[in-house]
């Protein structure tokens, strides 16, 4: 763990350290949001400009499916006389 100072100004304001930046991947003009916790920390989290950095937080993508061949298997399926299973 690294700890950065920086001192405030009159009005209130902070120049966030580069190192800080970096690591929080704050770019020039970008927004910050100060989030408080119940124990007292706050916590300095850059607003993202996309959705880049979720890619893969979910596993990798299923595979592109046809949607005339979907439709087709739902059919089959829901009007199977020989169907057991409850419709989802």
């Amino acid at each position: 763990m690294a700890v950065y100072d920086a001192k405030t100004s009159r009005k209130g304001q902070a120049t966030i350290p580069l190192e800080v930046r970096k690591a929080i991947g704050l770019k020039p003009g970008g927004t910050v949001q100060f989030v408080t916790t119940p124990d007292g920390e706050v916590r300095l989290v850059a607003q993202k400009d996309s959705l880049r950095h979720l890619k893969g937080l979910f596993g990798p993508l299923p595979a592109p499916m046809d949607i005339d061949e979907a439709i087709a298997e739902t059919v089959a399926r829901r009007t199977d006389p020989n169907r057991t299973d409850p419709d989802p």
